[in-house]
C-alpha cells in the first residue's frame, strides 16, 4: 500500500474528530485545508456551518428545547463530512497523481457528454450489432463488427472514467443515471460496467445519493445487475461505517429489502463470498509452496513406473491396474490431487495464483477492463474466435466454465493466443471436445442447486474485484476492500438481513470454519440474544472459539451451558474435562473423566487422561493402575510407558522407572526422556550414571542452558523423591568441566 500523502493523513484526523464528536477540532483542521487551497466557495460553507455549530452550543447551554436539535446536529455533522472532502479534495486535485484526480482533472477541462448522450450512442451501437448480425458472412461483414466492436468498446471505457471520477451527483445526475438503467434497450454487459464504475466512484469519494441508487437496483429484474449492486454496497458500508448512520434513507431502504427472501439471501450469499475471498492469500501459499510443489516432486517418480499412455487410454477407470493408483496412493500425489479438489468444491480461489501471472497483458492497463464481463467479441481477443468452427467450440467452453472468473477468462484466452497456430489448434480442439461435457455438468447442476447460477456470478464478480485490488497495476492508490475487517456481522445496516437467525448461524458457521474465531464468537454470541441458540451444538462453537482465543474459563462457561442443553455429548464431556484440567481442577476434571468412560470403556486415551488426574492429585498408585491397564491392552503404546515410568519415579518405585525408561531410551528417545531416566540413576545413588544420561539430554536438547533450563523445573519433583538437590550445581559444574 501506497504511503499515504500529507492531505490525506489529514483528512483522516479531521474524519476522527467527526467520529469522536469533537467538532470544533473537526472544524479547525477544515478551516486550515481551506487556507491552502483559497477555494472561496468552500470558505464561505465552512464559516456557515461554523456559525450554525455555534448557535446551536448557544442554545443549548440556555436549556431552550428543540424538536428537531438531533435532526439538526446529524445534519451538521454530515455537512461537515462533505465539506472536509470537498477540502481535501480541492488540495488533492491540484497535487495528487493518482488515477481518480487524473481523471477528476480531465473532466474539468474538456467537455464529457451527458448521460443521455452516452445512453442514446449506447443503444445505437447495439442496433448497429443487431442489424450486422443479420448480413451474410464474409470480410465485409466482420470489417464492420469490428469497427462497431471498438467504437463500442470506446464508448464504454469513457463512460466507466466519467462516472468513476464523477463529483457529488445532483438531482438532474441521478435522474439521468436512473433513466440509463432503467431503459430496457441498454444492454445488460453496459449497465454492468456502469454499476462497477459508480461502486468505485462511491469508494473513493462518499456519495449517499448514489449508494440509494445501488440499493435500488438491489430490485432490478436482471440478476447480474442485481448482483453487482449488492457486492459492491458491502464494501462501501464497510468503508463507511462511521458515515451512513447519519444518512437514515439508506439504512431504511436496507430495511425494506429484508423483506425479500431472495434479496436476503443473494445479500449474505456475497457477504460468505467475501470471507471466502480472505482466505485467498493463504490459499495461494499452500498451492504455491506446499500442494504444487509436492506434486511437481513426485511427477519424475510417477513417470517411471506408471505408462501414463496407458493411463489416458479408452479402457476405463475400472480396468486399471489397481497397482498404478497404489503408487499414487503411497507417494502422496492422491492426497494432493483431492486437497486441490476439495478446496475447489468449497469455492476456494484455487486459480488466482495461476493466473496471476497473466496480468500483465496490456488489456489490464486499462482499469476499466478490471470489470468487464466475459465477451468473445471484445476486439483484444476477437482473432481467436476468427476461425468459426474452432472459435464457437472455444466460446461454449468459456462461457460454460463456472471454475474462473471474467478476468481470468480473457488472461486465458491472451495466453492461447501466444501460443504457436499448431498448439493453439489443439488446445481449441481440447477445449471444444470437453465443452459439451461441461455444460451438461452445468445444467445437471443448476438442476440440483437451484441458486447456482447466481452463486456463481457472485463467486466470479468478487474474485474479479480480487484480482483488481490485488494485481491492477496502480492498486496502491486504491483502498484494497479485501484487507477491510471481517465486520459484516457488526455493521448495523446489515442487521435486519444478518441478524436473522438462519443467515446468522450461515455467517458464523462460515467464520468458524475458516478459523476466524473472534469474528465467529461475536456472530455466535449474536445468535443467542436473536434467540437462535437453542442446539447445544451453538454452545460448543462459542466454547471452541472460547478455547482457541485461549479463553478457557469462558469456554468452560459455553461447554456446562451445552451440557445442559444435550447431556452426555461425549465431545462436549471431554472439553470440560480438559478445560478444568487446564485450570488446575484435577478432582472435578476426573469426574467427568469418569463420566466419559462409560461411554467409551475401551478408548485407552481417556483411561491415560484418567491416570494423569490421579497423577496430579498424587494419588500415585490408582494412576499407576490406569497406566498399566493401557500398557496391558496395548503393549506398543509409548505415552503409556512414559506416564508409568514418571509415575513410578514419583512415588518413589525407582526400579519400575528403570525398566520403563530402558525401553523407552531404546526407540527415539527425546531429550526429556534421558533426563527423567538421569533422574531415577540420581535417585538410586547412581551419579556416574546419572550424570551420563545427563549428557545425552544435553545433546538432544542442543545446549547447556536449555539442557540446565530443563533440570530447574524438574527440582520440585527430584526433592520429592527424595534426591538431596544440593547436588545439582555440582553436577553441572562437572558437566561444564566436560564441555571445554
Amino acid at each position: 500500500m501506497m504511503q499515504p500523502s500529507p492531505i490525506t493523513k489529514k483528512l483522516k484526523e479531521i474524519y476522527t474528530h467527526i467520529e469522536q464528536r469533537q467538532l470544533k477540532q473537526a472544524i479547525d483542521g477544515v478551516k486550515a485545508a481551506v487556507e491552502q487551497s483559497q477555494h472561496w466557495t468552500i470558505t464561505e460553507r465552512i464559516a456557515e456551518l461554523e456559525t450554525n455549530y455555534q448557535y446551536m452550543l448557544h442554545y443549548l447551554i440556555e436549556g431552550k428545547k428543540d424538536p428537531e436539535q438531533q435532526h439538526i446536529y446529524e445534519k451538521l455533522i454530515r455537512d461537515l463530512y462533505a465539506v472536509a472532502d470537498d477540502a481535501a479534495g480541492q488540495l488533492l486535485l491540484q497535487e495528487s497523481s493518482s488515477l481518480f484526480y487524473d481523471k477528476s482533472r480531465l473532466l474539468q477541462v474538456r467537455t464529457s457528454p451527458s448521460m443521455e448522450d452516452y445512453r442514446s450512442v449506447l443503444l445505437q451501437q447495439a442496433d448497429t450489432f443487431t442489424f450486422i448480425d443479420l448480413l451474410e458472412e464474409g470480410e465485409e461483414k466482420e470489417r464492420r463488427l469490428k469497427e462497431n466492436e471498438l467504437a463500442h468498446e470506446k464508448t464504454l471505457q469513457d463512460l466507466f472514467y466519467t462516472l468513476f471520477a464523477s463529483p457529488r451527483a445532483h438531482a438532474d445526475m441521478m435522474a439521468s443515471y436512473r433513466t440509463f438503467l432503467e431503459d430496457d434497450q441498454i444492454p445488460v454487459y453496459d449497465k454492468s460496467i456502469f454499476l462497477s464504475a459508480l461502486t468505485m466512484n462511491v469508494l473513493q469519494r462518499f456519495d449517499a445519493a448514489k449508494v440509494e441508487l445501488l440499493l435500488d437496483v438491489c430490485r432490478h429484474p436482471e440478476v447480474e445487475l442485481v448482483i453487482r449492486a449488492i457486492i459492491g454496497l458491502i464494501p462501501i458500508f464497510q468503508t463507511y461505517t462511521a458515515r451512513l448512520p447519519l444518512y437514515r434513507e439508506c439504512s431504511d431502504r436496507l430495511q425494506l429489502l429484508s423483506d425479500d427472501k431472495q434479496f436476503n439471501r443473494r445479500f449474505v450469499a456475497a457477504i460468505l463470498g467475501f470471507i471466502q475471498a480472505h482466505e485467498t492469500e493463504k490459499i495461494t501459499r499452500r498451492l504455491t509452496e506446499e500442494i504444487l510443489p509436492e506434486m511437481m516432486k513426485l511427477s519424475p517418480m510417477i513417470g517411471k513406473k506408471i505408462n501414463l499412455d496407458e493411463w489416458m487410454g479408452e479402457s476405463g477407470l475400472d480396468e486399471k491396474n489397481p497397482e498404478w493408483q497404489q503408487i499414487l496412493d503411497e507417494s502422496g500425489l492422491t492426497d494432493k490431487l483431492q486437497e486441490f479438489s476439495d478446496l475447489q468444491l468449497k469455492g476456494a480461489d484455487v486459480f488466482h495464483s495461476t493466473f496471476s501471472n497473466l496480468k500483465s497483458y496490456p488489456f489490464f492497463q486499462e482499469m476499466s477492463n478490471w470489470f468487464l464481463p466475459f465477451n468473445p467479441r471484445h476486439s483484444s481477443i476477437r482473432q481467436l474466435f476468427a476461425d468459426k468452427w474452432e472459435g464457437a467450440s472455444l466460446i461454449e467452453t468459456m462461457f460454460s466454465s463456472s471454475l474462473i472468473c471474467n478476468s481470468d477468462k480473457y488472461s486465458f484466452c491472451f495466453s492461447i493466443m501466444m501460443m504457436p497456430e499448431n498448439y493453439r489448434r489443439m488446445m481449441v480442439a481440447q477445449l471444444g471436445a470437453e465443452g459439451e461435457e461441461l455444460t451438461r455438468m452445468q445444467v445437471e447442476e443448476e438442476i440440483l442447486k437451484p441458486h447456482q447460477k447466481e452463486d456463481t456470478l457472485i463467486k466470479q464478480y468478487i474474485q474479479d474485484l480480487y484480482r483488481f485490488f490485488k494485481l491492477y497495476r496502480r492498486r496502491e492508490e486504491f483502498v484494497d476492500i479485501f484487507d477491510l475487517p471481517l465486520n459484516y456481522h457488526q455493521i448495523e445496516a446489515f442487521h435486519p438481513v444478518i441478524l436473522q437467525p438462519h443467515y446468522l448461524e450461515q455467517i458464523a458457521l462460515y467464520y468458524f470454519e475458516k478459523n476466524n474465531f473472534s469474528e465467529a464468537l461475536a456472530a455466535y454470541l449474536m445468535l443467542t440474544e436473536a434467540g437462535g441458540a437453542t442446539q447445544s451444538e451453538v454452545w460448543q462453537k462459542i466454547g471452541f472459539c472460547r478455547q482457541m482465543l485461549a479463553d478457557t474459563e469462558g469456554a468452560l462457561e459455553a461447554y456446562l451451558h451445552a451440557d445442559l442443553i444435550e447431556e452426555n455429548n461425549t465431545w462436549v464431556l471431554h472439553r470440560v474435562a480438559h478445560c478444568y484440567r487446564v485450570l488446575k481442577q484435577p478432582d472435578t476434571a476426573l469426574t467427568y473423566y469418569r463420566r466419559l468412560e462409560q461411554f467409551r470403556p475401551d478408548d485407552l486415551h481417556i483411561q491415560l487422561l484418567i491416570g494423569h488426574c490421579y497423577l496430579e492429585l498424587k494419588q500415585y498408585d490408582k494412576a499407576l493402575n490406569r497406566y498399566f491397564k493401557v500398557e496391558l491392552l496395548d503393549s506398543d503404546n509409548r505415552r503409556a510407558w512414559r506416564s508409568v515410568a514418571w509415575c513410578a519415579f514419583l512415588s518413589r518405585k525407582f526400579d519400575v522407572a528403570r525398566k520403563y525408561y530402558a525401553r523407552i531410551l531404546e526407540d527415539e528417545p527425546n531429550a526429556h526422556d534421558w533426563l527423567n531416566a538421569g533422574h531415577v540413576e540420581l535417585c538410586l545413588e547412581e551419579n556416574k550414571k546419572a550424570l551420563l544420561l545427563y549428557r545425552s539430554s544435553m545433546e538432544k536438547a542442543g545446549s547447556f542452558d536449555d539442557f540446565r533450563s530443563m533440570l530447574a523445573e524438574d527440582v520440585e519433583e527430584l526433592q520429592e523423591a527424595g534426591v538431596n538437590t544440593a547436588i545439582l550445581p555440582v553436577i553441572l559444574d562437572k558437566m561444564r568441566y566436560d564441555l571445554t
